[in-house]
């Protein structure tokens, strides 16, 4: 008979676990440092570890697995919850070593000179309420695809994180209410889990963006939810024990090596834009690893052994640090360094990542956590009145007393005047929404030449696929009035230099344009009398040709029109794959040419620091390069 969830307590520590207590479990500690590797990697190198997201997957997991466990432990004997004290708690461990990053790393801005952090004052505000994810959907921030990543941009997860335990304590108590037994617990929990995904999965939509999707408490809830049953279904203490068959103990210690296998595989496969990671692969990651955790409950388990090394858990200790620190510090370098020396950038960055992990764990985490606000405040104070002392009294060797005073005023002050300088948008973001009114500023001018209107016969000769004659064929002499441009953000950065080489050149061009809506946004302009005698395309910097896409473009221009398709350039993945396609849709149709942007682009000497939006020079190149091959055809 299943006993109600509420009268079942975590027993005493079996024999076999009499070396560690149970509110700690060693193998859980590395699972943290496996998933602070996993986002820290996948930042730093994402062509190296695609899915190295789903690091914070499993960190979501992690925190509703003993979040609920430790609830419902403090539920015991039908108790309702010292939330006063969970929410303290809460606090002491998350908002000491926020405060600090967020004061370090904004006073070190200040060394980016002439590039301080766009939009400062509002992600302060969204890190300080823990609405950090709410404010990048509103303020159109893309996590996977950002022009400018924002400074603070991973606290989207803290938010999620935060909300969770705030809401979380009040819907277990609401759902022990009403369930009252585990299973039917446990249960209800899955339930809205899986509505949470399906959620997701739902709402995903391969032609737009799906940030609004990765960054909603709802929408990515699932693995604190996956995490929060299976704490439910340990509540009854249960562990695998040494005196159960030999069979049943090799099979669960298997499963533990197969799941961490499968984890480590999604990690290396599964990449952070595709339909598979929305639409189920993400819920089922976080299925897993609440698997694992279930089993991790017995020190003699080789899962518990593996995750258990000492290496492992100094980075589980301290994967809040290493995760707070390393996102700004690398924006930082990657701004001071120059677009060729990125690799000199991370590799600069990780030590002070371990660095600063390290003495934020030390004298900020672990003293406010052991001791409390009160005690530790009073410490900090009294320590701080004796330097000033020091100084005061003109004791020798008093430098590092004068170096933390120092500190203590000037680093604030430094901050404080980074976040009243930072900029509402970044200079890349300016610089695009500077092209962006000179497009406009064209598209308003009068037009000199009128395209002359088709007839019906020359609209079926347009559609029909039958291949140009020679004459068809023959050399002409285009101009910008002949052109038009269909692109996404690159093309829009370098519009401005287009416009200078190639007058009358008609642009459509916009931030995060996807390759698979080509097809529409011509047939719209085709409609309107505004396509051209040349096609320009230069898409695919945002996600890979869906199969097919090309052929329809072909279809929509017809055959008398020249296609030009732009290669593209850019640290992704697809990348490869994308002018793979574009040069083979070349190859096969005599009036689509190829134009080489992706062996100019690592050439250029002002691009910005994503490696993909090229600056003046690079835009003058891009339109260089497009303006030779019109004259060509």
């Amino acid at each position: 008979m299943i006993q109600p969830v509420l009268l079942s307590a975590a027993p005493p520590q079996s024999a076999d676990d009499n070396t560690q207590p149970i509110n700690r479990n060693l193998g859980l500690d590395g699972l943290r440092g496996i998933a602070v590797l996993a986002v820290m990697t996948y930042h730093f190198w994402p062509s190296f570890l695609p899915g190295g997201f789903l690091g914070v997957d499993l960190f979501f997991t992690l925190s509703g697995f003993l979040i609920t466990g430790g609830l419902l432990r403090s539920m015991a004997g039908r108790r309702f919850p010292d939330l006063r004290g969970f929410w303290l708690r809460r606090v002491r461990r998350l908002v000491p070593a926020m405060i600090l990053v967020l004061v370090l790393c904004t006073a070190l801005a200040l060394l980016a000179v002439g590039q301080l952090p766009a939009g400062l004052r509002w992600q302060w505000a969204g890190a300080l309420t823990y609405t950090s994810n709410w404010m990048q959907i509103a303020h159109g921030n893309s996590y996977f695809s950002s022009v400018e990543p924002l400074y603070f941009q991973h606290f989207w997860s803290l938010a999620v994180e935060e909300q969770f335990y705030v809401l979380w304590p009040l819907v277990l108590v609401l759902l022990v209410a009403l369930l009252r037994r585990r299973s039917a617990l446990m249960w209800g929990i899955l339930v809205v889990a899986a509505a949470s995904a399906a959620t997701m999965a739902w709402g995903f939509d391969a032609s737009a963006d799906s940030s609004v999707l990765y960054f909603g408490t709802w929408t990515h809830g699932f693995g604190l939810l996956l995490g929060s049953a299976g704490a439910v279904a340990c509540a009854d203490g249960q562990v695998v024990r040494r005196d159960r068959s030999q069979r049943a103990r090799m099979l669960i210690q298997l499963s533990q090596i197969l799941i961490l296998c499968c984890l480590l595989v999604a990690f290396a496969l599964l990449p952070d834009t595709s339909a598979i990671a929305y639409q189920g692969g993400m819920a089922l990651f976080c299925v897993a690893a609440t698997v694992l955790m279930t089993t991790l409950r017995n020190s003699g388990t080789w899962g518990y052994t593996l995750l258990s090394q000492k290496y492992l858990r100094w980075l589980g200790h301290r994967s809040y640090g290493l995760y707070l620190w390393h996102w700004p510090l690398l924006v930082l370098a990657q701004t001071i360094f120059p677009p060729q020396a990125q690799t000199a950038a991370v590799l600069c960055v990780i030590p002070l990542i371990f660095l600063g992990a390290q003495l934020s764990w030390q004298f900020v985490e672990q003293p406010i956590l052991q001791h409390g606000f009160t005690l530790t405040l009073s410490r900090w104070a009294k320590n701080i009145a004796g330097r000033i002392m020091q100084v005061w009294n003109g004791a020798t060797r008093s430098f590092g007393a004068v170096a933390t005073l120092l500190a203590l005023v000037l680093v604030p002050l430094c901050a404080a005047s980074v976040l009243m300088a930072s900029p509402a948008q970044g200079q890349l973001e300016q610089q695009l929404a500077l092209a962006q009114i000179a497009l406009d500023e064209e598209a308003k001018a009068p037009v000199v030449e009128e395209q002359q209107p088709q007839t019906t016969n020359d609209a079926q000769r347009d559609n029909s696929t039958k291949k140009p004659s020679k004459n068809d064929t023959a050399p002409r002499k285009y101009t910008g009035r002949d052109v038009t441009a269909l692109g996404d953000s690159v093309m829009l950065a370098s519009s401005p230099q287009m416009l200078k080489k190639l007058p009358g050149i008609s642009i459509h061009a916009s931030v995060g344009a996807q390759i698979w809506d080509a097809p529409a946004r011509l047939r719209e302009l085709k409609g309107a009398g505004e396509l051209r005698k040349v096609v320009v395309v230069g898409l695919g910097t945002n996600g890979d040709v869906p199969a097919g896409t090309l052929e329809q473009i072909r279809s929509v221009i017809g055959a008398k029109r020249e296609l030009l398709l732009i290669t593209a350039s850019a640290p992704r993945q697809w990348i490869s794959h994308v002018n793979d396609s574009l040069r083979a849709a070349a190859e096969s149709d005599s009036r689509t040419h190829i134009v080489e942007w992706d062996r100019t682009a690592p050439t250029v000497d002002d691009m910005a620091r994503d490696d993909i939006h090229p600056g003046p020079h690079g835009g003058a190149a891009y339109g260089q390069l497009l303006a030779d091959a019109v004259r060509k055809l």
